[in-house]
This record gives C-alpha cells, sequence and structure tokens, in this order.
C-alpha cells in the first residue's frame, strides 16, 4: 500500500460534513484506515459509506462519549496513529455569537463547551492512547479569526484562541513521549454551511475582498491536516499553521504610498 498515510489508523473527529468530511476521503484516498466520528450518525455512515471508511458516534462535549471513541477505536484497530480534530457547529456560531456587550451567557457557554471542553476531552483521550504507544500524531483545527480581530463572533474567537494556547503547552508536554500536537487555522473555507454567504453575490464579493486568494475549498485545509498527521511531518510539534488564502497577511487591497505624491521633495 502507498499513499501519505498509508496503513495509519487515523479518525476525524468531526468527519461528517466540511473540512472534516474532506479529510476522510483524502485519508482513504492517501491510504489511511480511516474512521469518520461525528455526533450526527447519519452523517457520519454517509460519508464513510462514500470513501469506504468505518464511522462512529460522538459527541466531544462528552468525556465519556470520547472515551468510549478511543475504546472502540483501539478494539477495531488495536492502535490509534492520528487524529484530526474539527468538530464544530458553524450554525451555531453563525446565528447566535455576538460582540460581548450583546452576547447571551448560555450562548457563550455553548460555544467553549463544543470548541474548548471538546478539544480538552479529545487531546486527553486520545492523548492517553497515543501516550501508550509512545506515538501518534494530534491535529486540531483552530480559526484565522483567532490571530486577528473580527468583530461579532467574540465567544468563537475566545474558544479558539484557547485551541492555539492548547496546541503549545499540550505539545510541550506530550512531545517528548512520542506524541506531537498542531494545529490548523483556516479562514473562510466554501462549504454547505455557509451557503446563505457565498451564494449572496454581494456578500460573496465582501468575502473575497477579505482574501489575496480565491476562497479556499474544504480539501485545502484537510490537505494541510492530513500532511501533519503524517510521517513527513514527524518533526513538527506545537505548530500553528495558517492557511487562508492570505487572509491574515495583508490589510487592504489598495497600494497606500498611492495616495502620497512621491514625486515631491
Amino acid at each position: 500500500m502507498s499513499g501519505l498515510l498509508a496503513g495509519k489508523v487515523c479518525l476525524i473527529v468531526g468527519g461528517g460534513s466540511g473540512i472534516g468530511a474532506a479529510a476522510a476521503r483524502l485519508a482513504v484516498r492517501d491510504g489511511a484506515k480511516a474512521i469518520v466520528a461525528d455526533i450526527a450518525e447519519d452523517a457520519a455512515g454517509r460519508v464513510a459509506a462514500d470513501c469506504g471508511a468505518d464511522a462512529m458516534t460522538v459527541d466531544v462535549r462528552s468525556s465519556a462519549s470520547v472515551k468510549a471513541l478511543v475504546e472502540q477505536a483501539v478494539a477495531r484497530y488495536e492502535r490509534i496513529d492520528g487524529v484530526f480534530h474539527t468538530a464544530m457547529s458553524v450554525p451555531l456560531v453563525n446565528k447566535n455569537d455576538r460582540r460581548v456587550t450583546e452576547l447571551p451567557e448560555a450562548i457563550w457557554e455553548s460555544i467553549l463547551s463544543l470548541v474548548l471542553t471538546g478539544t480538552y476531552h479529545v487531546c486527553k483521550y486520545f492523548g492517553q492512547q497515543m501516550l501508550r504507544q509512545r506515538v501518534g500524531s494530534i491535529v486540531l483545527t483552530a480559526t484565522s479569526d483567532a490571530l486577528i480581530g473580527q468583530a461579532g463572533i467574540d465567544a468563537y474567537t475566545a474558544a479558539k484562541g484557547g485551541v492555539i494556547a492548547m496546541t503549545r503547552s499540550i505539545a510541550a508536554g506530550l512531545s517528548p513521549e512520542g506524541v506531537r500536537v498542531n494545529a490548523v487555522c483556516p479562514s473562510f473555507v466554501e462549504t454547505p454551511h455557509q451557503r446563505s454567504f457565498l451564494d449572496d453575490p454581494a456578500m460573496r464579493s465582501r468575502i473575497e475582498a477579505m482574501h489575496l486568494m480565491p476562497i479556499m475549498t474544504a480539501e485545502d485545509p484537510a490537505e494541510l491536516a492530513l500532511f501533519l498527521l503524517s510521517d513527513r511531518a514527524r518533526y513538527l510539534t506545537g505548530g500553528i499553521y495558517v492557511c487562508d488564502a492570505g487572509y491574515t497577511s495583508f490589510k487592504g487591497r489598495m497600494d497606500v504610498l498611492e495616495i502620497f505624491d512621491r514625486t515631491a521633495d
């Protein structure tokens, strides 16, 4: 068997849609024995059937559910080589997040539970298994919006900022014993959940203007995540890898110097 992930056992947590579904398909293409895990059992089953992976159910907000997922995966394959954690509810953020002064406490708690506590559960229980193996790779999903300011999504950016900090500290704790931990930071990604924005020509134009390159497909950050799971990234750990079509690299498309008369003394 050949491929970037040949023979490796890889779990895609949040693999029922979006970036996770793309990662599951690409992982199988690259030779992995893949498991698609998602809170939506039907979605996980569809993606798994489509690409030849296994399907399992998980709610990352529950420590018991994540622990059970690890146990099921080990019972099935005897080990876990890599996990890409990308579980997220885009509608939860898009419809409910607010700037802090208008942000309901229940929404704050819901988003932190899913994003930050969910990441804690995944790293804890998958990390424990990988420490027993003395080898493994965990790739987390943060966001470029946790690296620069973006108004109106204060719970989401706080939670994903925590994921970035956790990536570094967890890597510092686990990597000396063989477990690598990295994070990818996508910007806007073209997925079904974002159709309400992208199908509006005016909104799409505004979003495109925020990037130097075309809006990414789900496969773009997924490819980066799978590379980080692979042995080709065997010395990469504690890294925060921006995958954002230039979103965080510029202030505006205008050439600032054009506003000055550069011919004057």
